[in-house]
Parts: structure tokens; sequence; C-alpha cells
């Protein structure tokens, strides 16, 4: 089973996600769906989030130093959030979407 955390901060914002997968066919579409945003807001915005890779382990920090560019980050994160809920949907009991924190009503 893949497990998807996303971590919301007061404001309903994405502050960090921990991807918790295996080499299946979902993990690999998970850990992809993950790991775009990282790029995005790397090589698109020149941000710096913090990530960590041990194993089937993903988690990375959104770098939200900038700020003049939340809504940009919010449309990059928010969009792997969307392809993670599809995902859940379509293989349901093979990868599941868990959203914590102030605010999770987006």
């Amino acid at each position: 089973m893949v497990e998807v955390v996303i971590e919301r901060d007061e404001e309903g914002r994405v502050q960090a996600v921990t991807l918790q997968g295996d080499e299946s066919a979902e993990g690999l579409a998970a850990a992809a769906l993950v790991e775009a945003p990282v790029l995005g807001l790397r090589d698109y915005l020149h941000l710096d989030p913090a990530v960590t890779k041990e194993g089937h382990l993903l988690r990375f920090q959104v770098d939200r130093s900038a700020f003049f560019l939340d809504r940009e980050v919010d449309a990059i994160v928010e969009t792997m959030v969307l392809g993670l809920r599809a995902l859940s949907r379509n293989r349901p009991g093979r990868i599941a979407v868990h959203e914590v924190g102030e605010s999770v009503a987006v």
C-alpha cells in the first residue's frame, strides 16, 4: 500500500508532503506526482524545498520564503494534490491520501 500525507497550515496551504511507497505501479505513479512539484518549485520558481529521500520514503517541505509567490506555489502543489486524489480514487485500497492540519477544506 502506498500512503501520502499532506500537511497543511492554518490557512489551508500545503506545507509538507510525505510519501511512503513501494515499487508497484501505484507507488511509482505517486512518486512521480510528488517529485514533479519539487522540480517546479526548484527549476521554475527558483525556490529551495527541503527534500528527504530514504528508501521508499520521500518527503518535501514547501519553501514559502518568497511569500509573493504563494499563488504560484499553491498552483503547483495543489495540482499534485488533485493528481494524487485522482490516483487514489482510481486505485482504491492501493493508495491512500491523508490530509492533516488546521484546515484541510480546500
